[in-house]
């Protein structure tokens, strides 16, 4: 029997499940320990190679380039040293004086946890707290491999196949672009364990694999709450699918389970999304629906980090979002095995073929955005997320781009479909021709350009921390968005609250929106009356902190406030 015949039935009834052998409890407990034991091994080493140039110095850098890897690292403190317990969701350390609120901040929350937990044992400075951020972050990329192997084992039947499954969704390079830059986004480890308990409490009726997949779509939630949405689109796809499957829509418990998965994820997180729901007025809803896109040159256009990015350079400078929100890179030898598996077992409904390429169709579909775009050009196709944005809360999912992240998962189905079907010939050559691409998807997977943010705490806080004054204010300048993550990494440093700081959404008017630019007598008078006790001016540097021609000349600040400190790192003004 093909492996196309036996997974003719993707989250088929219980008569089709194989049963286990009860007499085979305790031996198959510790194979299967084994098996998963070897399987995170072997993930972790290619985590380790691939990613040595981080791992060799976790204290001394943040994984990525100074952006909002910043900011993330921000909320690990945050979490750990700087919170409030009595008020954690709403803080004055940012939009000093009159505070933030916090509910929409890009928390990972198991992540975050982890750091905490593990800060009770290693400690809470700065320099172990990069090195947990980091571990914890390149933990995500063998716990992807893991839950994506056993996914792809599962449908394919095929160790082999859920192996080079794994890897092509765990290192994918959107997973790689994110770790760079987003903690939150870059947590999908959880999405293949929800996606493979789902698929088995649908093909065994058991409420016990629904209640792991619930557990498993909430972990993935708390990572980033966007996964909140691409878990429903998910249970959704399937319905869609066995409907077409089938010639009928589900019934009975095809249909229950999806609604008592989500409505159970939803009393979960209820305690988090009301008070988001609550929020969403239109001044939180931010642009980008329709500029963080999966642009269609994009899939087979080499990413930053790859060995050949130099090709695809001028093409990233077209397209209209970020390079890392832009990358959905799905790999040329990828496609080529897609496209053999295509021709070798066809696309009749029934097969695992068709619910592959169905299902990574439906996913870059909704990763499009409002309107299809092509090597930059927005083109006049409307696509379904322009009608999704028109929802109150779904509005707020601004990235759509990120839904890419399913795309993956299924691409790692099919080529570990594929690799299954080949070596099912038997022949010598057929293990060749696998050994050979499998070595070709890593090596177009493999991120070749890494970078990282050298961390250091500026000699010119020590003037903050020899303060002996509590609750005063901090004005750091110039503004702008990289700068104000820049300003939350040195608020770990000295722990006084800022003016600035960057959230994910602004959530109210403070000072910083207030503040007088020009007019410095004026703006004297606002910093006493909110107790901001002292200006730090920073030195360009690396295009960084250029000054703004919005602000007075800095001959004028230093005629103005009183210089206690003057390095080559920043000058301190101290305002009373």
């Amino acid at each position: 029997m093909t492996a196309f015949a036996q997974d003719r039935r993707i989250g088929a009834s219980v008569a089709d499940a194989p049963k286990a052998s009860p007499g085979l409890t305790s031996r198959g407990s510790a194979e299967a320990a084994i098996c998963f034991a070897a399987v995170l091994g072997l993930f972790t080493l290619a985590t380790v190679i691939i990613f040595w140039p981080w791992i060799a110095h976790p204290h001394a850098a943040l994984i990525g380039p100074p952006e909002d890897n910043m900011q993330d690292f921000w909320t690990t403190w945050y979490a750990t040293a700087g919170r409030d317990p009595t008020h954690f969701f709403t803080t004055n350390l940012l939009r000093y004086p009159e505070g933030t609120s916090l509910i929409y901040q890009s928390f990972a929350w198991p992540q975050i946890f982890a750091v905490v937990g593990l800060s009770r044992i290693f400690g809470s400075d700065v320099g172990t707290l990069v090195a947990l951020q980091n571990i914890t972050l390149l933990a995500s990329f063998p716990l992807a491999g893991v839950g994506a192997f056993y996914l792809v084992r599962h449908l394919a039947k095929s160790t082999a196949g859920g192996l080079i499954g794994g890897f092509v969704f765990a290192f994918n390079p959107s997973h790689v672009a994110h770790a760079l830059h987003h903690a939150g986004v870059a947590s999908i480890e959880f999405l293949p364990f929800f996606a493979l308990a789902y698929l088995l409490a649908l093909e065994r009726r058991s409420a016990v694999w629904l209640g792991i997949a619930i557990v498993c779509y909430t972990l993935s939630a708390l990572s980033c709450w966007y996964y909140l949405f691409y878990g429903a689109y998910f249970i959704g796809f399937q319905l869609l699918y066995e409907r077409v499957r089938d010639g009928a829509w589900p019934r009975g418990w095809h249909l229950a389970a999806p609604a008592l998965c989500l409505l159970a994820v939803a009393a979960f997180l209820s305690p988090l999304l009301v008070p988001m729901v609550m929020a969403a007025r239109p001044s939180v809803y931010d642009s980008g629906a329709n500029t963080f896109v999966a642009d269609l040159a994009a899939y087979v256009a080499f990413p930053p980090e790859h060995a050949l990015s130099a090709l695809s350079h001028s093409l990233y400078r077209r397209l209209t979002g970020y390079p890392w929100e832009a990358t959905v890179y799905l790999g040329l030898v990828n496609l080529a095995v897609l496209g053999w598996l295509c021709v070798r077992t066809g696309l009749a409904r029934n097969s695992l073929t068709f619910y592959v390429i169905f299902g990574m169709a439906v996913f870059a579909t909704l990763a499009s955005g409002e309107a299809l775009h092509v090597a930059g050009t927005v083109t006049p196709l409307h696509m379904p997320d322009a009608a999704l944005d028109k929802l109150p809360f779904f509005a707020n999912v601004r990235s759509p781009s990120r839904a890419i992240v399913f795309v993956y998962l299924f691409l790692a189905i099919g080529i570990g479909h594929a690799a299954a079907t080949a070596l099912q010939s038997r022949g010598t050559a057929w293990r060749f021709y696998v050994a050979v691409a499998m070595a070709l998807i890593v090596l177009d997977f493999y991120p070749f350009n890494l970078s990282a943010t050298p961390i250091a705490c500026p000699k010119g806080l020590a003037v903050l921390q020899a303060d002996p004054e509590h609750g005063f204010g901090v004005l750091n300048l110039p503004f702008g968005y990289a700068e104000e993550d820049s300003y939350m990494l040195e608020q770990t440093c000295h722990g006084r609250p800022i003016v600035g700081g960057a959230t994910s959404r602004e959530m109210g008017i403070t000072l910083a929106n207030r503040l007088w630019l020009n007019d410095l007598a004026r703006q004297r008078r606002q910093l006493e009356k909110a107790h901001v006790k002292y200006i730090m001016l920073h030195r360009p540097v690396g295009g960084f902190y250029r000054w703004s021609n919005d602000l007075a000349p800095v001959a004028q600040f230093l005629k103005t406030y009183r210089v206690v400190y003057d390095g080559p790192d920043m000058t301190v003004l101290r305002v009373y």
